[in-house]
């Protein structure tokens, strides 16, 4: 599980992590006192955060894109500064560590949140912020818009001092990217900007020229982070996702249908916000955020997809072991004796492989008999012994008819076709 340091590198390594001030902020400002107190185990973890126990608010953004922000921002300490969306209050305690407390006010319209918010500051030393319901009738240097239902960008720019700049995310699926809004002499101009800039990436990663990250596709993950632990479904996606959660996780202990404990219901959250990661491709993410699943309410659930993401890497003896550990938390669980399976055939293990598979057909709680069917099948294709792979390819079929990969297997075994494993 990542600590503060692994995030800081991380961020380093996307180049997004350039101002030394922000840096500062992000090692200095505890994340622990400003999350729910049950959720302390989420702290630094790169994903969106719930600001509130109940997880029914705004999330806190990720990392990435918090910093992304506050690197745009420009804060100093001079300048007067409004954050519209107070997000549990960890943006405005960084920008407190930057700009001094009494120079900075932020907008909280929905009542519970704003009163977390206001505690959450005072009990960290920094009462000198003002938490108020709506934007005051002052101009500021800067603005930083947390809060996409809000006012908009050009409404909020009538709070802007001359040459003072907004920033804020576009809104709606079609414009995700940043916003600045730059008021002068009177008068606004908006620029978007769509990746932050490439340059010198400097630090323990090492050193040489980082792409340009593009904020559109950080954002569309993003959206798709805090709908998961928003419990929001807007889209097929989202849909996808979680119908994944609860068909994983369907008649075991941590059924999503059996859910009042906050802790056990973040850990679920958690658990599909690493499954979004590992689909995007983001394998060091993906893994942390299994981690913070286990570390809220352990699952062999986690456990095996945890597994599962170090496979990605190649690192089979790790993910052997996480699966292990899962039979070890619900030995009634089918995926990671398959898995375990499947991981020993990659290595060319067949013979160890055979019992593993053979002990996911005979589990009580496995959606997906015909995989370890088909992946037994495969052993005994590359032992030569034909015959009993196609009884294997045709009881996978029993199961799923419309499973692709043991129609063709077998279609290449009744056609005398070479496989290849």
């Amino acid at each position: 599980m990542w600590s503060r340091e692994d995030l800081l590198s991380s961020l380093r390594g996307l180049g997004l992590l350039r101002n030394p001030d922000v840096e500062r902020a992000l090692r200095t400002v505890p994340q622990e006192p400003f999350l729910p107190e049950a959720f302390a185990a989420l702290a630094y973890a790169d994903m969106p955060l719930p600001a509130l126990a109940e997880m029914h608010g705004p999330t806190i953004p990720s990392a990435r894109c918090l910093v992304s922000a506050l690197g745009l921002l420009e804060p100093r300490s001079d300048m007067r500064t409004l954050v519209v969306g107070a997000r549990g209050g960890y943006p405005a305690a960084l920008l407190a560590s930057i700009v001094s407390p009494d120079r900075i006010v932020v907008c909280e319209p929905d009542d519970p949140l704003r009163e977390v918010t206001a505690h959450r500051l005072e009990a960290a030393g920094l009462s000198g912020v003002r938490v108020v319901a709506a934007p005051p009738k002052e101009t500021f240097d800067r603005i930083l818009v947390m809060d996409l239902k809000g006012p908009s960008p050009r409404d909020l720019s009538a709070h802007l001092a001359d040459l003072g700049f907004l920033i804020s995310r576009g809104r709606g699926v079609h414009d995700l990217a940043f916003v600045k809004v730059v008021r002068n002499g009177g008068e606004t101009m908006q620029m978007t900007f769509n990746e932050a800039p490439s340059g010198i990436l400097a630090g323990p990663r090492g050193s040489g020229r980082v792409t340009a990250v593009d904020f559109g596709r950080l954002f569309a993950v993003e959206d798709l982070l805090a709908h998961a632990w928003e419990g929001r479904v807007t889209g097929h996606y989202d849909e996808h996702f979680r119908d994944v959660v609860e068909e994983t996780f369907k008649d075991g202990p941590l059924a999503p249908t059996d859910q009042a404990d906050p802790v056990r219901r973040a850990a679920l959250r958690a658990f599909q916000a690493a499954y979004i990661l590992q689909s995007a491709g983001e394998l060091e993410r993906a893994a942390d955020a299994y981690e913070r699943s286990l570390r809220l309410a352990p699952s062999a659930e986690a456990h095996t997809f945890l597994g599962w993401t170090y496979s990605f890497m190649g690192r089979y003896d790790d993910a052997i072991t996480e699966c292990e550990r899962a039979i070890g938390v619900d030995p009634a669980f089918g995926n990671p004796y398959n898995d375990i399976g499947a991981y020993l055939i990659e290595q060319g293990r067949l013979d160890e492989a055979i019992p593993w598979l053979e002990r996911a057909i005979a589990a009580t709680r496995y959606c997906c008999y015909f995989y370890a069917h088909t992946n037994l099948a495969r052993v005994y294709v590359q032992k030569g012994m034909r015959e009993k792979a196609r009884k294997c390819l045709q009881a996978a079929l029993r199961v799923n008819p419309t499973y692709d990969p043991a129609r063709e297997l077998l279609r290449r075994l009744d056609g005398h076709r070479d496989y290849f494993a």
